[in-house]
């Protein structure tokens, strides 16, 4: 193997391939049973980027471990050895997703899952990386389960009923913020009828078209299964920035009451009101004693709904800064940079290896939001007075034991939390008082 000489190299860590999107998708059907159709490398590789969020996941995740002699004369051998559990317990829904090279040799395996017997829906499709990266896998992944499960057109605009779309496990803290989300719906007067890969089971996705809007959260993830349904079952849907911080909670829940009027949008939004003034009390107590929250240099470094998300609540409400530079994960889906106005600094996509060098070379001080990746490179380098705060794949080291969310309002407070905790010790250990 050559010897890495690029940010980009490492791992490649600014996206994941389509297989271990897919999975992730299926990760979030608790009913069902996912099989990957390939060498076990592939199926260690996608159950990493998994097992945070899931740990238990290989119960229900599992590989035909196919061999080079496989990759020649074909894979029904091992194909069926790993199906032939499901013919006498079959699960609510059975995924089988084959990598590059399985693709390649192309056997019918809808067609042998069917002559074997196995009495549950299959989904059948090929998500190795040479389709693309994570955000494609999911959005094929989707788009297969409904090919499958043809639910029937049943929209009703009176209903208050919404599906929650491009939600994952495989996101850093994604189940958290799911279930913040559902918390202000429903505060809204709103029924959360369906998450397809957010853990609503497999029965529940045949009711996905039981709504009368599709809220998109994770853009990237969502989006193209919203097209799909406002094309073929006339569900519209929105796409608002993700409600990170109070401010954009309230925006998030304004945006939904704007597309489908909520019977109790106006105790939502009185909620959201009332937990920016109690934030405000504490933090201008805490401000007299340590001062303003303030970063020569701030970065943010994830998935584009994410990044552009947390930018905009860090620079207009959590903190202030000198410069917020933006470092996209995933950039090949949709437009790299939203109008942000004069929010954001500069923005770069992960893949572009001498920009994100620069930098993370620059910030010798100040605050990353990222992942495991950008903060060891910056460790590595000595940069010790860093803050980090972990908001994407891969996180090393942090655990995180409770359900505290990073958006709506329990997330508003969650992260002002930590940032303003971990930027006093900081202060504390370089027994500079006036570092804020």
């Amino acid at each position: 193997m050559r010897k890495t000489d690029h940010f980009s190299d490492v791992c490649w860590h600014a996206d994941t391939c389509a297989l271990a999107g897919a999975a992730a998708f299926f990760a979030g059907i608790p009913d069902a049973a996912i099989v990957v159709n390939g060498p076990m490398w592939c199926y260690f590789y996608a159950m990493r980027h998994l097992e945070d969020s899931q740990p238990l996941l290989s119960r229900r995740m599992v590989c035909t471990q196919l061999d080079n002699e496989a990759i020649v004369f074909g894979t029904e051998e091992y194909l069926r050895d790993t199906l032939a559990p499901y013919v006498e317990k079959p699960p609510a829904l059975l995924c089988i997703e084959s990598n590059c090279s399985a693709s390649l040799i192309g056997d019918d395996m809808a067609g042998i899952a069917r002559e074997m017997g196995i009495g549950c829906p299959v989904v059948v499709f090929d998500s190795g990386g040479l389709t693309g990266g994570f955000a494609e896998g999911y959005a094929k992944a989707a788009a297969a389960v409904l090919d499958v499960l043809s639910p029937p057109p049943m929209p009703d605009t009176s209903w208050r009923r919404v599906n929650l779309l491009g939600l994952t496990p495989g996101y850093c803290n994604g189940m958290n913020d799911q279930r913040e989300l559902e918390r202000l719906l429903n505060l809204a007067g709103y029924e959360v009828n369906a998450c397809p890969g957010g853990g609503t089971e497999a029965a529940g996705l045949s009711r996905l078209t039981q709504a009368a809007l599709n809220i998109v959260v994770h853009e990237e993830l969502g989006r193209p299964l919203a097209e799909r349904m406002e094309k073929d079952y006339q569900i519209p849907f929105i796409a608002p920035r993700l409600p990170y911080g109070v401010a954009g909670t309230r925006a998030w829940l304004e945006a939904v009451g704007t597309a489908l009027p909520g019977k109790k949008l106006d105790v939502a939004l009185s909620v959201c009101d009332k937990e920016r003034d109690r934030l405000f009390l504490f933090l201008n107590e805490f401000k007299m004693v340590w001062g303003e929250l303030w970063f020569e240099e701030a970065v943010v470094a994830a998935p584009p709904s994410t990044a552009f998300g947390l930018a905009a609540a860090l620079r207009g409400e959590w903190a202030d800064m000198g410069r917020l530079t933006v470092i996209v994960q995933q950039p090949r889906f949709g437009a790299i940079a939203p109008d942000m106005g004069d929010l954001v600094d500069a923005v770069c996509p992960a893949e572009a290896a001498g920009q994100v060098e620069a930098v993370l070379g620059r910030l010798s001080s100040g605050l990353l939001l990222g992942s495991s990746s950008e903060n060891q490179l910056l460790r590595r380098a000595g940069r010790k007075e860093v803050q980090f705060f972990p908001v994407a794949n891969p996180v090393e080291e942090h655990i995180r034991l409770t359900e505290l969310p990073f958006m709506g309002l329990r997330g508003a407070g969650y992260v002002q939390e930590c940032l303003w905790n971990d930027a006093v010790l900081q202060m504390i250990r370089d027994g500079r008082k006036e570092r804020l």
